[in-house]
């Protein structure tokens, strides 16, 4: 463990750097990805609440998997910032719970055949704790230092496969059965969720992104892109890289870069306006 790691008690919240782009990429019709996020602007409630981004991949065809990733995000982060008791942990796998069972209800009340349903991957700073809550394969990673760690685990066939050595790394890039998910938002009444909780430093960023990266690029290329460019030129260079490499899927990303300047109501993050409201993608 890195000796700075080993610091406790309680960080200040420190102005973050934040950008996310979700992009169509080169095969799809539609873009079913959806990124939203909030950073509250006064002292009082960013230490209520901490910062919360949230991405989502839907999945059923058409309009139905748009439908479900912008639900789910929503009801997410409004969930999340209503609540007023419980850990950081508890309010958002609450949340992400909450956004399973409405999106489980749309089905049900819905006419159309397709069943929607999404991925969904949520990341909480606050204070000097990162909170990660994950359903499905949508990531979320921890640059520290240039170097870069995995925080969640895969929800996919092709991973516990993986995972159990039935198959290699390799086989896996192309394994006729690499899209399919064995848990996602909406298609069950109730959902198990994963959550992950560590410290974080000035200067560690966290990515969250689709597999539409991270089928294209590589985890030691996202963290030198990462490392080596503010946020909003990160993230446009990581979807270019993975349209440039094909495109096949809707490629989404958010990258979140701690500052070492702490926040005051005087001071604001540059970033901050965009993600008071959900973003809409392109």
């Amino acid at each position: 463990m890195h000796r700075r790691r080993e610091m406790c008690g309680y960080m200040p919240e420190w102005i973050v750097e934040s950008s996310h782009l979700s992009d169509i990429g080169r095969k799809r019709r539609h873009n079913e990805d959806f990124i939203g996020c909030y950073e509250p602007i006064h002292l009082h409630e960013l230490e209520r609440l901490g910062r919360i981004y949230v991405l989502a991949d839907g999945v059923g065809g058409a309009a139905s998997g748009e439908v479900a990733s912008r639900s789910a995000v929503r009801y997410v982060i409004s969930s999340y910032t209503e609540a007023r008791n419980g850990s950081t942990s508890a309010r958002l796998v609450r949340a992400i719970e909450l956004a399973n069972s409405h999106v489980y209800a749309e089905n049900a009340r819905r006419n159309d055949l397709r069943e929607m349903a999404t991925t969904l991957v949520a990341a909480v700073i606050h204070g000097d704790r990162l909170t990660v809550a994950n359903v499905g394969d949508s990531r979320a990673y921890l640059i520290m230092d240039g170097a870069i760690q995995q925080i969640t685990q895969d929800h996919s066939l092709v991973a516990e496969m993986l995972r159990e050595g039935a198959i290699t790394s390799l086989q896996a890039e192309t394994h006729p059965y690499r899209n399919v998910i064995l848990r996602s938002i909406g298609s069950q009444p109730a959902v198990k969720v994963d959550v992950f909780s560590q410290r974080v430093v000035p200067h560690d960023s966290v990515v969250l992104c689709s597999d539409g990266l991270t089928r294209r690029v590589a985890d030691h290329e996202i963290a030198e892109v990462v490392s080596s460019l503010p946020p909003a030129q990160a993230v446009r260079r990581l979807v270019d890289m993975a349209n440039e490499r094909g495109g096949e899927d809707n490629i989404s990303v958010m990258a979140v870069r701690i500052t070492d300047r702490r926040f005051t109501e005087s001071v604001s993050a540059p970033s901050r306006g965009p993600c008071n409201v959900y973003q809409e993608n392109p």
